[in-house]
């Protein structure tokens, strides 16, 4: 069996976020299940963010050594295995080793699947990341259902076995990758020339937005099932609603370039602020799960939109010799610290008894006016083109 680079690119990302699907958005659910408080499902739930930026260097060294294509099938084969670990019925102490385990090899992969995505964009120009990109959120549409489903019929164990087997199948379609791409060289994540890119405000000023934004909508993120169970919804309903979450980005990723350019960078930012705002009302506000489906509608525009936005944002302030820098500290904002904060905002929250709808609309008062900060501080950027 024989795959163009880029239709192999687009399976791989497919069965990674197929993968992801399947564990990230009902891990607190998982926990809740195994009777954790809500301080150590935050304390679990913050482990990959934080191990996401202990493996950058894992993740160099591995790929310089061996190539992309054996750091592909060494980091899915023990991502894969390390899943069936959580079936293991031993204690919150196992279930962090499990986590830590499962977070090294997990984290590792997304960054050679992006920097071959970027090899594959810059050696031709009839492919962009954002075109391949967008497999991943079919792989996020599709899973979300059979989830859902599977979970209602067996129980909420079963998240780890579609894990497993997602990620097993990026470990059997990684030996198609060609061997002669493992030692080209493009930059990847890096926090090379920190100081000087530090020493923009600007740029400051940008990136404790997005930890703010992070910090509010991680509640949605990572405890979306929990929210959608406490209104009554059954596991399917919930795998319906991460379903359609997925098909709302797919357009917003394909069109974001032209949304950028029609509207400018500002403005395309403000408008995803007050997407973000409003579908946190109206999740506060509806009590009737069903209801909360068309909500999903604002997803596209409040994370697709948002962080396409933030790259191109990141790109425009920061020096073209140290762009990998630059987005290496947007990851950390968003991906880093701002999900461990609001991951622990919100189990701190859980602890007082306050209802996960009652979070949301907490949060949504914070990311507002995080929006009118914005709105008077953050200069606008001109972009003649977003790619």
């Amino acid at each position: 069996m024989k795959f163009s680079e880029a239709w192999l690119l687009r399976i791989l990302y497919f069965l990674v976020f197929c993968c992801t699907a399947s564990w990230l958005p009902v891990m607190a659910d998982y926990c809740k299940s195994k009777g954790l408080s809500g301080t150590e499902t935050s304390l679990l739930l913050s482990i990959t963010p934080v191990m996401m930026f202990l493996v950058q260097p894992l993740y160099g060294m591995m790929a310089d050594k061996w190539g992309y294509k054996k750091t592909m099938l060494f980091a899915s084969l023990f991502s894969s295995l390390s899943y069936l670990g959580y079936l293991y019925n031993a204690g919150f102490a196992w279930l962090i080793v499990v986590t830590i385990i499962m977070s090294v090899f997990y984290n590792t992969i997304q960054p050679v699947l992006d920097s071959l995505a970027l090899l594959l964009s810059k050696n031709n120009p009839n492919f962009s990341y954002g075109k391949l990109r967008i497999a991943g959120a079919a792989g996020w549409a599709f899973t979300g259902i059979i989830t859902g489903q599977v979970i209602d019929a067996i129980n909420i164990n079963v998240i780890f076995i579609i894990s497993f087997i997602s990620m097993f199948l990026v470990f059997i379609f990684s030996f198609f990758l060609k061997e002669e791409k493992e030692k080209q060289a493009i930059e990847t994540s890096s926090y090379k020339n920190l100081g000087d890119v530090l020493k923009n405000p600007a740029l400051i000023f940008l990136l404790y937005a997005v930890l703010i934004i992070s910090a509010g909508t991680s509640t949605i993120w990572y405890f979306y099932s929990t929210y959608m169970k406490e209104n009554g919804a059954t596991a399917s309903l919930v795998g319906y609603g991460i379903s359609f979450q997925g098909l709302c980005e797919l357009p917003l990723f394909y069109f974001s370039a032209r949304i950028i350019l029609r509207l400018g960078l500002k403005t395309t930012l403000l408008l995803t602020i007050v997407a973000t705002v409003i579908r946190l009302l109206l999740y506060s506000a509806i009590k009737n799960p069903f209801a909360a489906l068309p909500v999903e509608l604002l997803h596209g525009i409040s994370w697709s939109l948002f962080w396409v936005v933030c790259v191109e944002y990141i790109n425009k302030l920061v020096d073209k010799n140290w762009l990998a820098t630059g987005q290496s500290l947007l990851y950390v904002a968003y991906y880093g610290i701002g999900t461990i904060a609001g991951n622990y905002w919100t189990g701190y929250l859980q602890d007082t008894n306050m209802k996960v709808a009652d979070i949301y609309l907490l949060n949504a008062g914070i990311i507002f006016i995080t929006g009118i900060v914005v709105w008077f501080f953050i200069k606008e950027k001109k972009i003649l083109h977003a790619g």
